[in-house]
């Protein structure tokens, strides 16, 4: 487990935010390689009261995510690409929040002119929520398209 204290002037909500008081942002890392997480919490410089706690984890990672969506629309075959002759498997990253939105997308391999495309449909794609011990969490990995040109 590690901590780090930072003293900061923060802007907090409501009539907080106009109190000129100092709070201290405390960031708690806890949990292990395959599922680290990250406590947030917003304390009081004065008298060590909890103003706010948020808990984040980072994302669990899946492999292969085309069977797990819900929805996952098709690229649209770029006529550039087509005209080039460009075809294969593009694999696109993601990272899908704890409502199974497509919160993050970029290409990590596949014919350039394809990437885009394929990006850009990932971004649409509609997952399921995920749940570790009954709560929902981010989830990370890749989706995969192939084009086949005519």
């Amino acid at each position: 487990m590690e901590c780090s204290l930072v003293g900061e002037h923060w802007e907090a909500p409501g009539k907080l935010a106009k109190d000129g008081r100092v709070y201290y942002h405390v960031v708690i890392f806890s949990g292990d390689e395959a599922n680290p997480a990250r406590t947030h919490v917003l304390i009081n410089a004065i008298d060590g009261s909890v103003i706010k706690k948020d808990l984040e984890r980072a994302p669990i990672h899946a492999s292969s995510l085309n069977d797990k969506a819900l929805s996952l629309p098709n690229p649209e075959y770029p006529e550039i690409a087509r005209k080039a002759g460009a075809s294969g498997s593009v694999s696109v990253e993601v990272t899908i929040d704890e409502a199974g939105n497509v919160v993050g997308a970029h290409a990590i391999s596949g014919h350039p002119l394809l990437q885009a495309a394929s990006v850009t449909a990932a971004r649409r794609a509609q997952f399921s929520p995920t749940k570790l011990n009954g709560e929902p969490v981010k989830v990370s990995g890749v989706i995969t398209y192939n084009f086949v040109s005519n």
